[in-house]
């Protein structure tokens, strides 16, 4: 049976769409944002001048998938584009309506074919899946629901936990799930015949708070983007007395950890390391003002510069308390980078390629640290080893684990 995939934004959506259609089972993939050139606003970049037209090409080309055939995509919608700008300007609360708001419009758009008599399965992702099953099962469909994050009840209560001792570093947007949106998690767990997840962590999640559905339950690993990070240099050793380059690739905010970074880089001996941050600044500003001036923050980025900024690094640093899977860290292990991590930031590091840390706090990322400044050849095996350890996670690898599930749920 064929699977039609839908995601109002991106995430890995398009790489699902593309393993179903190399596969030869690929009904159609519904999304909100495909780059085709020929097509407004993309033509917008042939007649923009010379730095503007730059921007949009980056911009652009976040949406760029050349592998998927044009004629199985469906597009609609403006929402996920003001979404992103509102999202851009700061306006965090704005760009959560607008995102309600095109996750409903987006499944109207595509509720004529969900509703038609063509069989295919249906193969959605958590937070915009919900009304689409209801309408899925009433024709009798399959649902697969493919959820890139953990239990939010998790997150909530590690959060309700952390505000007491930096409730300081928390925008107002990040410190907790509505539980309206966690009912509608619950929803899609009941309507889902299959629920995936990319680690093993994000499924303890689930198990402990929808135990229901543990039997659903399917880990299924992402893939990194070889497009950007299948030719990345090989590791070089560290240079006798060069300080060590750590970085962290994400949103800046206490869910990833960021204010027990800043804490453990301030406690290192001064020029032992060096401290890049690239992502979304979603601490308050006075806040980060005080760590700022210790370290290089680079605001979001096109995923094109990512890789040339990896190459630059030794370490990449992230330690999560709630994630589903982070693609940067099979990012980082094809970039030739060690990695510090914890085990609910996924799948990442093994012992060869760097250290996963249980407990989240400053003492034991510090302690994280030092061991790897103490120890630079053990940086350097951790390097060495790190693109190997990313073959686990190649595209290849993906689209056979999909053929095996589809095999296991008999969708093939």
């Amino acid at each position: 049976m064929s699977v039609a995939v839908f995601h109002p934004g991106t995430q890995h959506s398009w790489q699902t769409a593309l393993a179903l259609q190399q596969l030869g089972q690929l009904e159609w993939y519904a999304t909100s944002i495909f780059h085709q050139p020929d097509r407004w606003p993309y033509r917008l970049e042939r007649y923009a001048p010379g730095p503007l037209a730059a921007r949009l090409r980056a911009e652009f080309g976040r949406f760029s998938h050349p592998g998927l055939d044009p004629a199985l995509v469906r597009t609609g919608g403006l929402a996920e584009w003001f979404e992103r700008i509102a999202s851009r300007a700061g306006w965090r609360r704005l760009a959560q309506r607008i995102d309600a708001f095109g996750n409903r419009r987006f499944v109207a758009q595509i509720a004529a074919e969900i509703a038609s008599d063509q069989p295919f399965a249906l193969w959605g992702y958590n937070g915009s899946s919900r009304d689409a099953f209801v309408l899925a099962k009433q024709h009798g469909r399959v649902c697969i629901l493919d959820r890139t994050i953990g239990d939010f009840r998790v997150f909530n209560a590690a959060m309700a936990e952390l505000q007491d001792r930096y409730g300081e570093w928390f925008l107002p947007s990040e410190r907790g799930v509505p539980q309206g949106q966690i009912a509608a998690d619950d929803q899609e767990y009941a309507l889902a015949d299959t629920i995936l997840v990319g680690s093993e962590a994000a499924a303890a999640t689930i198990r402990l708070h929808a135990p229901d559905h543990a039997a659903k339950l399917r880990v299924l690993p992402y893939c990194y983007d070889e497009r950007l990070f299948a030719a990345q240099p090989e590791p070089q050793p560290i240079a006798p007395g060069e300080p060590l380059r750590l970085l962290f690739v994400g949103q800046i905010n206490p869910r990833k950890g960021v204010h027990h970074l800043l804490e453990a880089f301030a406690l290192l001996p001064k020029g032992s390391a060096t401290l890049t941050l690239v992502g979304d600044l979603r601490v308050p500003r006075q806040v980060f003002a005080r760590h700022a001036d210790q370290v290089t923050h680079i605001p979001q980025v096109a995923r094109s510069e990512i890789p040339a900024i990896m190459a630059q690094h030794h370490l990449l640093v992230f330690p999560s308390y709630f994630e589903g899977s982070a693609l940067t860290l099979l990012e980082a292990l094809a970039s030739g980078l060690g990695i510090i991590q914890t085990r609910a930031s996924g799948n990442g590091a093994d012992p060869a390629t760097g250290l996963v840390l249980d407990q989240i706090d400053t003492p034991g990322l510090h302690a994280a640290l030092l061991q790897a400044l103490d120890d630079r050849d053990m940086v350097y095996r951790w390097r060495a080893a790190a693109q190997s350890a990313a073959q686990r996670y190649t595209f290849a690898r993906y689209r056979e684990n999909i053929a095996a599930l589809l095999n296991e749920t008999g969708l093939t």
